[in-house]
């Protein structure tokens, strides 16, 4: 039997943003507010770079050209069955959409807008066969007590099939223990907790992450490669680092794909699965992660397996996440 492609390779996906601004220009070009430049070549690389950089990719192409008469309950959820199709064409089998765009759940309310997206997924589960969840984003920079709001109507929508709660946004100025009572509220509802640290600042954001927040997982979390005592935690513990890194590259956090802490975490025993994280923003899918890990870096189909097998363990459904990629090992 020859060799699989990565296109044949089943595959689960535990970071993808919906970034419903671009997907909703996408869904309705005629209306303007789409840029034409690869999102990702909007803002110059070489005057802005980490979260700045980010925060100028997402707004200051699209974000304030999106009229809101486009977020409706019907619009979301085609754009959520659109993610949901485009990770069928790459055999991604399980995938967690975060959801957090605040001018949704303004317009649509919370239990609208994670209605719409569940309803989405349902359409997608239907035509395709891949499993989703739902993550409830929150940004830093929004403050703890609109954290600990969302949670809260999210938790009381049964239907809206939230599985996990993310915390996002500026972690240099918005550390982990001000959220405290919202990853409270996510884990009396049975939630998982994933939180974004260790890429814009260093391994003390994971650190706290762990310890102050119970983290089941880490969102990027590169940097942990910094701390050797860390690295060893991560292993022994088995905690899941959802790496990105075309995201890191683009965002000028990282200079190229071999230099890329990937692989080094990889060899001593992290859990590091790869992610696309937002693939119309960033310019990179699932499957290009994988194939530019084998180009640049010398991975190997078994170890692809076993970076999907650590994905399928530490999804926040996880016996749904095992089914769908045929319950691969996750362990050496």
């Amino acid at each position: 039997m020859g060799r699989p492609s990565i296109q044949q390779l089943p595959k689960a996906e535990l970071h993808l943003h919906l970034e419903t601004s671009l997907r909703l220009c996408r869904l309705a070009d005629r209306t303007g507010c789409a840029d034409t430049r690869e999102p990702y070549l909007i803002s110059d690389p070489k005057l802005h770079h980490g979260y700045d950089r980010l925060r100028r990719l997402r707004y200051l192409g699209r974000a304030a050209r999106v009229p809101d008469s486009l977020y409706t309950i019907e619009n979301i959820a085609r754009i959520t069955e659109e993610l949901i199709e485009e990770a069928a064409t790459k055999n991604v089998r399980y995938v967690e959409v975060r959801v957090g765009g605040r001018r949704g759940f303004t317009l649509l309310g919370v239990r609208g807008m994670l209605q719409a997206v569940a309803e989405g997924r349902r359409r997608g589960a239907r035509s395709t066969g891949v499993a989703s969840s739902t993550i409830l984003t929150v940004v830093r920079e929004r403050g703890p007590e609109e954290a600990l709001e969302l949670v809260e109507a999210a938790a009381s929508c049964e239907e809206c099939g939230v599985a996990g709660l993310d915390i996002s946004g500026d972690e240099a100025n918005f550390p982990p223990a001000l959220f405290a009572r919202a990853c409270n509220a996510a884990r009396d509802a049975g939630w998982g907790i994933t939180i974004h640290a260790g890429e814009f600042s260093g391994p003390a954001s994971i650190w706290t992450a762990i310890y102050q927040l119970g983290a089941n997982r880490i969102g990027h979390g590169f940097r942990a490669v910094e701390d050797p005592e860390l690295v060893d935690y991560l292993s022994t513990h088995g905690i899941p680092l959802e790496l990105c890194p075309t995201s890191n590259l683009r965002l000028g956090i990282v200079r190229s794909w071999r230099e890329h802490p990937l692989r080094t975490l990889f060899d001593h025993g992290v859990h590091v699965t790869l992610n696309s994280d937002d693939p119309i923003l960033l310019g990179a899918t699932l499957s290009d992660e994988f194939e530019a890990a084998q180009r640049e870096q010398g991975f190997q189909d078994a170890d692809l397996e076993r970076m999907t097998g650590y994905a399928a363990n530490g999804a926040f459904h996880r016996d749904v996440a095992l089914a769908a990629v045929g319950t691969p090992a996750a362990t050496p």
